[in-house]
């Protein structure tokens, strides 16, 4: 019987720019309430853009079969009281590749590479999303609050849970 590896998680490169356009343009357009930015914004971006965006980032890529499946970016905050905390954002999984455990290595990668670096952090996702909030509740984020009408598409308004994770002092 052979054992399955299971799909690599890997920093992205400026290299991989048009596997990540394409992906993150997917998520902005499939579920448009789930960003803060939006696909009308990011679509007029050049690959350039999306290359810079990835040399300034750090940005996590599932990979199956080589192809990009999924994303989540960590950043640390700025300014020299707030560079303890970071923050997960731009988490996404494509739809052929749900349900393979890749949003939960995603996370969990974040989460070791962040450990090294902070001692928190936090994320959001907006209040309808409850796959999501359990996937987090999960891996140890906790809810402490909710920005009301954090986000608006279309003219309907989308709330946000706060969420944060403690991590081992630095």
């Amino acid at each position: 019987m052979a054992i399955e590896t299971p799909p690599p998680i890997r920093l992205i490169v400026p290299a991989d720019a048009a596997l990540y356009r394409e992906v993150r343009l997917e998520a902005l357009k499939q579920h448009p309430e789930a960003f803060g930015s939006s696909f009308e914004y990011e679509s007029d971006k050049s690959l350039a853009w999306f290359e810079d965006r990835i040399a300034q980032s750090e940005i996590f890529g599932a990979f199956v079969d080589g192809e990009l499946q999924g994303t989540a970016g960590y950043r640390v905050q700025d300014g020299p009281k707030r560079r303890h905390k970071g923050l997960l954002w731009g988490m996404y999984v494509r739809p052929a590749a749900r349900n393979l455990g890749l949003g939960r290595r995603l996370v969990e990668a974040v989460l070791k590479h962040a450990s090294g670096h902070v001692e928190l952090l936090h994320l959001t996702v907006v209040s309808e999303n409850l796959s999501a909030q359990r996937l987090y509740t999960s891996l140890g984020f906790a809810e402490y609050g909710r920005e009301a009408r954090a986000l608006k598409q279309n003219g309907r308004y989308y709330d946000e849970i706060l969420m944060v994770r403690f991590l081992a002092s630095r």
